[in-house]
Parts: C-alpha cells; structure tokens; sequence
C-alpha cells in the first residue's frame, strides 16, 4: 500500500505554539472564576441552602441610580472592545515555530534550533573567534566576531547556507561582524 510519499510516511501537521496568553488573560481568567463563585453562593443563600446576607444585592441596588452619560457608554465601549480583543486573540492564529525540511516524512526543524546550527557553522570559519545567531521563520542574522582586518563575511555566509540547505524555504543569511583588536595567531589562521 502506498500513500503517495516515499516509503509510505504521511507528511506531518504543521507544527504551531499555542496564541498568546498574557499575565492579564490569567489575571481575567481568575477574576471570572471567583464572580462565578460569588453568583453560585448568592444563589444558595437566595434560594436558602446557606445562612448568610447577599452580597451582591446591595451593590447592585446601590448602581440602580447610575443614569445614562458620556462616562458610562466610554466605559461599555472599553469593556465591549476588550472582549472583542481577547475573543480575536484567543481564536487567532497560531504562531508557526518549526521549519519544513525537505524529507518525504515531514521532518521539521525548530527556528531556534535553525539558528544554533547557522552559530556552529559560522563559529566553524576560520578567523571567526565566536558566534551567536537568531533566526525567524525568514531569515538567520549570524554574529561574528574577528580580529580587526580580517573579512570572513562570505565565508561565514557561504557555510551557514550550505548548513541550512535541507531546509524546503531557504533562510535569508545576514552576516554581522564585530571586530575585537588583537594579535594575529599564525598557523591556522584562528
């Protein structure tokens, strides 16, 4: 039985993180978990299951007086918009963290694991006394650092592509150089 890829592997889903959750989105969450705490117990007392005075029924009766004005519908439209926002924020898109690369098994690479291997490649070069690099799902910004005359750009460049070349969407490479005086080592060249 074949699936139409090599050796009978489906491709695999693409990779997502979970949207964006902010402290405040927590916050939100807790808030409205103890409202509904309070309306569960304001329903017992109501309904007399547990001894006690209502809490909510005084703050309520003490806002019977608010009338309509420019400050109540400001504060409606805020709190209206806030909730479209979250809603918008909580079925949006996800954010893609991996890279595909070209494998008929769907073989994927994490965008920070892309970067790692852009730093190794580059550290790599000779004359390149250290790197460090960050990458999106775009493009790999690799950080050199070398003794001052020496031009490792294209080197660096040329082996952090030919690393990266399983990747199915090639990453644009940036090379930044940093240059640190110092002695020139014989021999090597590092």
């Amino acid at each position: 039985m074949t699936t139409g890829h090599a050796q009978g592997f489906a491709p695999a889903a693409t990779a997502t993180r979970a949207g964006r959750v902010a402290w405040w989105s927590i916050a939100l969450a807790v808030l409205l978990v103890a409202l509904g705490v309070l309306v569960v117990r304001e329903a017992l007392v109501a309904a007399g299951r547990v001894d006690g005075e209502p809490w909510l029924a005084p703050v309520v009766d003490g806002a019977d007086g608010i009338a309509p004005s420019a400050l109540v519908t400001v504060v409606g439209v805020v709190v209206a918009l806030l909730g479209l926002w979250l809603v918008v924020v909580a079925l949006g898109r996800r954010v893609r963290t991996r890279l595909d690369v070209t494998s008929a098994t769907g073989t994927t690479l994490g965008i920070s694991d892309a970067a790692r291997l852009a730093a190794s490649a580059a550290d790599e070069v000779d004359r390149v006394l250290s790197a460090r690099a960050t990458a999106t799902r775009r493009s790999v910004t690799v950080t050199v650092t070398t003794l001052e005359g020496d031009d490792v750009t294209e080197a660096v460049r040329t082996a952090v592509t030919e690393r990266l070349a399983p990747l199915a969407n090639p990453l644009s490479v940036k090379v930044v150089t940093r240059v640190t005086a110092g002695l020139h080592a014989g021999g090597d060249g590092r």
